[in-house]
């Protein structure tokens, strides 16, 4: 009669199982840095990328946010002293938890800015197939009119110096915010906005090659900013230019930091919605970040860096990040066979 092996035997017969546990912000840089592989070898985009101007532009971003912090830390505390309100310390982190919080958050924004770049290199390579003027009417369906045209009859001339400010104090909000957070003593707080933005780069830029479109200030004549920013205007002549080369040459192009175009969705609106998000602690913190996101938004489509529609995707972009962040903040990869744990958010 033919027996069975029993329940231990089996068990230890069986193929061992188990998990990767990878946090969700280094899994997305992995993600992106093969994604970027992958399609630079795709489009025969040479790695030839100036690291000089990049470093500089980097110590730049970091001592502006540095400084920025270290006087919105210290006027915090000013106003608590003066209010005699005490810092609850069950809210505050270990100065280590802190410190590795702000490595950790700088890295990967760095890092994933610069496979950001070259992801973004090769959007454009081919053309962008009439979708510049689709967008514009889809824009001009819903508002009746160019939105850079609008903003312009309501804007004064005299406000472009204002709003050219708003738009170029993207990057340094973010890393401010992501500072801030974690020396107020919320580093899970801050991890979360590190995350949320990681993820909302990855979603952007993938989103960018469903509808590739230059943005009307590099299309159409009427977009020009010219006589409203002539630094605006410069930089955008400069991004054109870099993103031709690319276009022409890829195997030979010098691939430079931040220096590339694309349309929709707006990131730029997106981050500032995501940091809004993250910055509503307070009464104070959500009407500052709501009043940013507002001027971001109106300083957008007022440059003509992005449609209007394209404002409607970094919304849809901003949402998708931020919920993927809350629901997962571990992401299981199976090793062998199937594993039984738990939820990963």
């Amino acid at each position: 009669m033919e027996t069975r092996p029993n329940n231990s035997e089996e068990s230890n017969l069986a193929i061992p199982s188990g998990n990767l546990r990878l946090p969700l912000d280094w899994t997305v840089s992995l993600v992106m840095l093969v994604v970027a592989l992958l399609l630079c070898l795709r489009w025969n985009v040479a790695i030839n990328f100036d690291l000089s101007i990049y470093l500089e532009i980097c110590f730049y971003l970091i001592v502006v946010a540095v400084a920025a912090t270290l006087v919105l830390v210290v006027g915090r505390e000013l106003v608590n002293a003066i209010r005699k309100t005490p810092i609850a310390s069950g809210t505050q982190d270990t100065r280590l938890a802190v410190y590795s919080c702000i490595a950790r958050s700088l890295f990967l924004f760095f890092l994933c800015s610069w496979i950001y770049t070259h992801i973004k290199t090769g959007v454009l390579i081919g053309g962008d197939d009439g979708n510049d003027l689709w967008l514009r009417e889809v824009d001009r369906w819903i508002l009746g009119d160019d939105v850079w045209l609008i903003a312009r009859r309501f804007l004064p001339d005299a406000s472009s110096g204002f709003f050219s400010f708003i738009y170029f104090a993207f990057a340094p909000s973010l890393l401010i915010s992501i500072l801030y957070l974690a020396c107020a003593g919320n580093v899970a707080r801050a991890r979360k906005l590190t995350t949320a933005i990681l993820v909302g780069y990855f979603i952007g830029v993938l989103s960018y090659f469903l509808i590739p479109a230059y943005g009307p200030a590099f299309i159409f004549e009427s977009a020009t900013c010219e006589t409203l920013s002539p630094n605006t205007y410069d930089l955008q002549v400069r991004l054109l230019k870099t993103t031709s080369e690319v276009s022409e040459a890829p195997a030979t192009a010098i691939v430079l930091p931040w220096m590339y175009i694309a349309a929709f969705p707006s990131l730029h609106f997106s981050h500032v919605i995501i940091l809004a998000w993250y910055f509503r602690f307070s009464k104070l913190t959500l009407v500052a970040s709501s009043v940013f996101v507002f001027l971001t938004g109106i300083s957008t489509v007022y440059f003509a860096w992005h449609y209007g529609v394209d404002l409607l995707g970094g919304i849809a972009v901003a949402c998708l990040a931020i919920l993927v962040t809350e629901k997962f903040s571990v992401i299981s990869i199976p090793l062998f066979g199937h594993s039984s744990g738990g939820d990963d958010g």
